[in-house]
């Protein structure tokens, strides 16, 4: 985190200038410790956890793959494997998304990534006129319209996403 009268992290000034060259500038908050989950953003923000867009990074053999979900919705890789043609994703360590984004787990920048990946806006995210995001490192967070997503991370709307919910009604009755 930035030090009183110091510079920016690196991070964050990636995540500056990725939206500047869109031409865009957005609402950025910084808090004085992590919010590396859903829960701890939404209550830091005192917003539902729905309007937490979390990334998820998946890796693909041909590169890296960004999901950006809403925070009451679970990405659903069979979902994403068809939106990529068929291609397999697995889920990246911790290492491999530091590698490929520049950003800390946790952190993770929806915009400003060191490898531009491939980019699925999952479409419950429509519901909301703005969603908060990582902001590049995990204590800070990023308030995007949801309309310039598409124009900020280069993605497309996609049905990549299954409610939480869901997950249990998938189950069959005991």
């Amino acid at each position: 985190m930035q030090a009183p009268g110091g510079p920016e992290p690196e991070p964050l000034q990636r995540v500056r200038a990725a939206l500047a060259r869109c031409g865009r500038e957005a609402e950025i908050r910084l808090f004085p410790y992590h919010l590396p989950t859903v829960q701890a953003a939404a209550a830091a923000l005192g917003v539902e956890p729905a309007r937490i867009a979390k990334s998820v990074v998946l890796l693909t053999r041909t590169g890296p793959v960004l999901v950006v979900a809403a925070g009451d919705r679970r990405v659903d890789r069979q979902k994403v494997r068809q939106c990529l043609g068929g291609e397999k994703v697995r889920l990246a360590s911790p290492e491999e998304v530091l590698a490929v984004t520049g950003f800390v787990a946790g952190g993770v920048a929806p915009v400003g990534w060191l490898q531009p990946p491939v980019v699925l806006l999952d479409e419950s995210l429509r519901r909301f006129v703005d969603v908060w995001a990582g902001g590049g490192v995990p204590e800070a967070l990023l308030r995007l319209p949801v309309a310039d997503l598409p124009l900020l991370t280069g993605g497309r709307f996609a049905p990549v996403c299954v409610e939480h919910l869901e997950v249990s009604r998938e189950l069959p009755p005991e």
